[in-house]
């Protein structure tokens, strides 16, 4: 433990230098790089020179060595500061130009004046405890010479946070790491310092943990230049950008705050370290305390890492997921409705929103309105006005005359509209079933094009999902009870089907998300689970059952390996094997899309009654001229005899637990429909085999 503190202090040399030679050896040779390389080397010297005094036995070799440290250290503002000026920026006119020069001259200038004094008018005393030493005692020149490094440190936060502030999205990926090892050894410096200024004192321990901050920052630039090309970053500095004082504000209350604890450390008699930890983690807890209470705190908080951490601001995994559920969950249009747009406003950070829905007299759903919100005919008004066909934003707020003073504006302010600040219509097609409002962002945050892209997308989706639930609720109210309910079980059946295939997309997205091949995988199940949603509800609306065959050419073949690669991720998901076993190339005359829908539904039954460790397989192949067979083929648990005799094509029948039984009906009613028929083998216990046998009008094998 005695060596620990001089080890951490060459090894963070060590990798200094390190950093440093391998920028050396890249070649490239502009401002910002070499300024980079200067410091490099001359932290290293400086953590050489530390570990140096750390083995010193005598204070003679102790002074001597804090010499080098010192004229390493006041030096190093020369080529840090001008570094961090221009780290990432696009416009640099050279090493010799620029702000850099100047601020290179001054810290030059400042640094030579410091190294003219004698080390005794800056280090009054060197404590040695047993022969080794533990630290040292600082004269009153010794504390401006730290706070000159103090106010560098700002200086160079100062130009970092501006580089940070003006760079692109891709910019603020790879410049989060280096800013956080740079934020650490900056934090760590002010506290040392801040100790030297209050107690004129620092020693080994505090020394020892500068030096770890110094590997974090060696290795949080590795990790930058190994992963992204760190010196690529081109941030263009516009003549619109505002210069931020942020790290000046908060330096300026931090210095204040330390002022403040140090005069009543001496006041009340208290070490100073231990009233700096108590009030330091007094605050902490206060602040984490207020944040979590504090709903406008958590939204800041969430905006600012959203804004400087993440590459887009929405995580479009997560809100599908989230929508799904809700989706899945809402049992009515009121009930949606309310759930949307509450989670609509959570998610974009709005104030208060209205979604209204043009259904049965119009109904409404609002968040965020303390006391009354605008009434049905006041919405209407707006629907009026507002674009129909794209999401709109309005700067300034929606202002509207009342139709007896006049027409009606898009843009303006002041009247009982002047909250809104975006609509999105809720429409399929030409069919407008409503309209979106919402009203200013949380810290008067303008609306971007990532929100226009947001709105878009969920205003499409609450289409198609009011499309589902208003027919959910025809079907339910129907009266043609024998031929209506028939029908909207074939429909629930399978949008079912589709929202689980939706659902488990979202859930595995969460480990395979960043794979291309499941990316690729996962927008074709999204597009074919929304066209088949959109189709049965087509269906619906047009009272159209789904025995209608339209016949056209198909690769039976290749329509049943597109079932099986639709199904694999369920099957996988629960260690089920799923092939296409030996079969013959087939085309024929045959509805594709109502062949496809009984093949999915006997695959889904098959893979529902295989246990784990267990295998489906389909083949597809002509058996006469003409005429074609599809098998379906699982190890699973089989069919019981009485219900296979008795039960099998009965609806509301099913051996699944919250099974619709109509799933095999709505199979054999389409293979009818084509002039075939379905057929069962089975056996308790040893699995089920379902043949599809029916004419293809005209078959080839290929």
């Amino acid at each position: 433990m005695i060596y620990l503190p001089a080890t951490l202090s060459f090894c963070a040399a060590g990798l200094l230098l390190a950093l440093g030679l391998i920028h050396l050896g890249r070649g490239d040779r502009r401002a910002q790089k070499t300024y980079f390389i200067l410091t490099c080397f001359i932290l290293c010297a400086s953590q050489s020179s530390l570990g140096a005094m750390l083995l010193s036995t005598a204070p003679e070799r102790a002074l001597l060595s804090f010499r080098f440290l010192l004229g390493f250290s006041v030096f190093v503002p020369a080529v840090m500061v001008p570094f961090l000026s221009l780290f990432g920026r696009r416009e640099e006119k050279g090493i010799l130009s620029g702000p850099g020069i100047w601020i290179a001259a001054v810290s030059i200038l400042i640094g030579s004046a410091v190294l003219l004094l004698p080390p005794r008018s800056i280090i009054r005393e060197v404590h040695f405890s047993e022969s080794i030493f533990w630290g040292l005692t600082f004269t009153s020149y010794g504390k401006l010479a730290a706070a000159y490094l103090l106010l560098a440190n700002v200086l160079g936060l100062f130009f970092l946070e501006n580089t940070y502030r003006s760079a692109s999205v891709a910019g603020k990926v790879t410049l989060k790491y280096p800013l956080l090892g740079i934020l650490t050894i900056t934090v760590l410096t002010f506290i040392i310092i801040s100790r030297i200024l209050a107690v004129s004192l620092t020693d080994r321990s505090y020394l020892a943990i500068h030096s770890c901050g110094f590997i974090a920052l060696s290795i949080s630039f590795f990790y930058a230049t190994i992963r992204y090309h760190l010196f690529d970053i081109q941030a263009y500095i516009g003549r619109d950008f505002v210069t931020s004082v942020l790290t000046v504000t908060i330096s300026g209350i931090y210095i204040t705050a330390l002022a403040l604890i140090s005069f009543l450390a001496r006041l009340l008699g208290f070490p100073y370290d231990r009233f700096a930890s108590t009030v330091i983690g007094m605050f902490a807890v206060f602040l984490l305390i207020a944040v979590l209470i504090s709903g406008r705190a958590k939204r800041r908080l969430r905006h600012f890492i959203e804004t400087n951490f993440y590459a887009n601001r929405y995580d479009y995994r997560k809100e599908w997921k989230r929508y799904a559920q809700l989706m899945g969950s809402s049992e009515t249009i009121d009930e949606f409705l309310s759930n949307f747009i509450s989670l609509l406003c959570e998610t974009m950070l709005v104030k208060r929103g209205i979604v209204w829905a043009n259904i049965k007299g119009g109904k409404i759903a609002s968040y965020g309105f303390d006391r009354e919100k605008p009434d049905i005919a006041f919405i209407k008004l707006v629907a009026s006005v507002a674009p129909r066909d794209s999401v709109a934003v309005f700067k300034s707020g929606l202002a509207l005359q009342t139709p007896s003073k006049g027409k009606a504006s898009v843009e303006g302010g002041g009247s009982e509209a002047g909250w809104i600040r975006a609509s999105a219509p809720i429409a399929s097609g030409h069919e407008l079933f409503g309209i979106i409002l919402l009203g200013e962002k949380s810290m008067n945050i303008a609306y971007g094009e990532e929100d226009r892209e947001c709105l878009s997308t969920l205003s499409d989706q609450a289409a198609l999902t009011l499309e589902n639930l208003l027919s959910k609720e025809q079907i339910l109210d129907s009266k043609q009870m024998e031929s209506f309910n028939r029908l909207s079980s074939f429909v629930i059946h399978d949008l079912k089907n589709a929202i689980g295939m939706l659902s488990l997309t979202a859930e595995n997205a969460k480990e395979n998300i960043s794979d291309p091949e499941f990316q690729r995988d996962a927008f074709a199940t999204i597009e074919r689970s929304i066209n088949k949603m959109k189709g049965l509800i087509h269906s619906l609306n047009a009272l159209k059952a789904p025995t209608g065959i339209s016949r056209k050419s198909e690769n039976i073949t290749k329509l049943v390996e597109r079932a099986l690669a639709d199904l694999k991720p369920v099957a996988d998901s629960h260690g089920i094997q799923i092939e296409l076993a030996a079969t013959d190339n087939i085309t024929g005359e045959v509805d594709a899309s109502a062949l496809e829908r009984v093949v999915e539904n006997l695959l889904m039954n098959a893979l529902d009654a295989t246990g784990q460790g267990g295998k489906v397989s389909a083949s597809v192949n002509g058996v006469d001229e003409g005429w074609i067979e599809i098998a379906i083929k699982d190890t699973g648990s089989g069919f019981d005899p009485v219900f296979l005799e008795e039960h099998l094509y009965r609806p509301f029948r099913s051996t699944k637990k919250g099974g619709l039984g109509i799933g095999l009906l709505m199979c054999r009613t389409l293979v009818r429909a084509h002039g075939g028929d379905l057929a069962i083998e089975s056996e308790k216990g040893h699995g089920a085999t379902v043949t599809i046998r029916m004419p293809a009008l005209s078959f080839g094998a290929e």
